[in-house]
């Protein structure tokens, strides 16, 4: 994986040498220390790649499906780790509770991305030990977990450095484990994982320089704010991501590489406009367009020119550049994208107008995105008005299912969309959705039951328990989608002095195959939609 990566970021670094004035064969020592350069023909970017991890820790809440088996050297680590993360907790028996059917050790493997920055979730694969009996983890929750690089781990080595951690709800995949002599269960945390630290990132000089690091240095930060930029050594600057290109981490790294040591007045008109021949001319536009966003405002009334052009390709770049810019005369062209339902730009158009047009401004057009047939288009307005913290969506956090609930204000085909990677949440359009008043639905295993007859004020919901000698409920719901989804989710027995009302405990997948159910049997007047099933699992594949 890490030379994927290594390849990959190679190939990018070569277009965007190539759109640079200056030559693109080495730079002989001489000349090394010229001003007239840009950062890619003296330094190269230097980043942690994606990190392998794994840990061994223990899902609780099985109900008789997990097992009292543990390797002797595992379970001495265990039982001293469960100390030291309940050092008062003298009810709970470490060796009683890991010997329990209701738990299961299970090993923990995840891939922390490339240039992660701290607390950036992840998902990870969980799966039981296979020396143990264990025949499902479905409906349990992993407790926090230490995650080590896999690399410089061993058997169960607890001594090597803690990077990252995990917890969360089990998360089965059903539409992927439904044949299951063919698709093995699989179990994963969505967004379990989390780096401790940011990985680092860094440019080294190809020949160490002083002045050369002193000029990088000023230059990043010039361009891109105080403190972005630390010369630490005469061959190394440091690089901290400003919050503005958290999402767009490889963009950034290309801007910088486009800079100029220098700012020369006399050159950067002529620069510019051998950037914008580039853009008009090549077929990949991106290098040329990173570059000429790295001049920042000096480029923006050159890119402005070429937004009455008629080859749409080279009005999207140019708009997309402006727009990161800074420029407003860049959004009425990426709002044309958007409402283009031919155009291969209308989603990256949409991100484009949703991060850099003020939310006044956007939130017009976001809402009118969110009311279109096209899926895709409704989930990148939706999440470019969560990250402005946007009005139209009012959140509803399921406490005991560890999921979100998102009901969108908007019109459009009232729909219903889950995350199957990264988070684990339900996204609702058109809200208030409401459950028909004829309702009869059992789950596959005959476990939940969801009724309503017309003319009822409520819907019955109850539960046969795994592990509860009764069943749980009726409960009643009322017909609000978001309600149902929360008794649904949310525990038998809520917290004293809260608010929350019981549940049926449910897990999140659990809850999806339902509502998938509902949907297909028109129990809801709503479609039913499902984001990409997430390929943690992919790292087993070299394991």
């Amino acid at each position: 994986m890490k030379k994927v990566l290594f390849l990959l970021f190679s190939g990018l670094l070569g277009l965007l040498t190539s759109c640079t004035s200056s030559p693109t064969q080495a730079t002989p020592p001489a000349q090394a220390a010229s001003l007239d350069n840009t950062v890619a023909n003296v330094a190269r970017v230097v980043e942690s790649p994606a990190i392998a991890v794994r840990g061994y820790g223990i899902v609780a809440g099985l109900f008789g499906t997990g097992s009292s088996e543990c390797p002797p050297e595992l379970r001495q680590e265990l039982e001293k780790y469960i100390w030291q993360q309940i050092p008062k907790a003298g009810a709970i028996n470490a060796r009683e509770f890991i010997n329990s059917p209701d738990t299961a050790v299970v090993e923990i493997i995840g891939v922390i991305p490339s240039m992660a920055t701290m607390g950036q979730p992840f998902d990870v694969v969980v799966r039981p030990l296979s020396s143990t009996q264990t025949t499902s983890l479905d409906g349990g929750h992993l407790y926090t977990t230490d995650l080590k690089e896999i690399s410089r781990l061993t058997q169960f080595n607890q001594y090597s450095k803690t990077i990252a951690k995990a917890q969360g709800q089990i998360y089965t995949d059903y539409s992927i484990n439904r044949d299951a002599d063919t698709n093995p269960s699989r179990w994963y945390v969505l967004g379990g994982g989390y780096p401790l630290s940011s990985t680092t990132i860094s440019f080294r000089l190809n020949q160490p320089d002083f002045v050369i690091a002193s000029a990088i240095r000023n230059r990043i930060n010039e361009r891109f704010g105080a403190n972005v930029a630390n010369a630490v050594s005469a061959g190394e600057i440091q690089i901290s991501v400003p919050d503005k290109y958290r999402d767009s981490k490889v963009r950034f790294l290309a801007m910088i590489h486009q800079l100029y040591l220098a700012d020369q007045p006399n050159l950067k008109h002529q620069r510019i406009d051998n950037l914008i021949g580039q853009l008009q001319s090549e077929t990949d536009k991106f290098a040329p367009e990173v570059a000429l966003e790295a001049f920042g405002k000096a480029a923006s009334d050159k890119l402005a020119d070429l937004l009455k052009s008629q080859d749409n390709a080279l009005r999207f770049h140019a708009a997309r550049s402006l727009s990161n810019i800074g420029d407003s005369r860049a959004a009425p062209v990426l709002s044309e994208f958007v409402f283009d339902p031919q155009s291969p730009y209308r989603i990256d158009a949409l991100k484009t107008f949703g991060r850099n047009v003020r939310l006044s401004d956007a939130e017009p057009v976001l809402l009118k995105a969110m009311e279109q047939e096209d899926i895709e288009l409704r989930i990148a307005a939706y999440e470019a008005a969560l990250a402005a913290k946007s009005a139209i969506i009012n959140r509803t956090l399921v406490v005991s299912g560890n999921f979100f609930v998102d009901k969108v204000l908007c019109g459009g085909p009232k729909a219903v969309y889950v995350f199957r990677k990264d988070k684990p949440g339900i996204v609702i359009f058109g809200a208030p959705v409401r459950c028909n008043e004829s309702i009869f639905l059992q789950t596959n295993d005959g476990e939940v039951t969801i009724n309503a007859r017309q003319g009822d004020k409520y819907i019955s919901v109850s539960r046969k328990h795994p592990n509860r000698p009764r069943v749980i409920g009726p409960l009643s719901s009322r017909y609000e989608l978001t309600q149902l989804i929360r008794v649904l989710g949310e525990s038998p027995e809520p917290p004293k002095g809260g608010t929350t009302l019981p549940g049926l405990s449910l897990s999140y997948a659990q809850i999806i195959d339902i509502l998938e159910k509902m949907c297909k049997n028109d129990f809801l007047n709503a479609q039913f939609f499902q984001g990409n099933a997430t390929n943690a699992d992919e790292i087993l594949k070299n394991m």
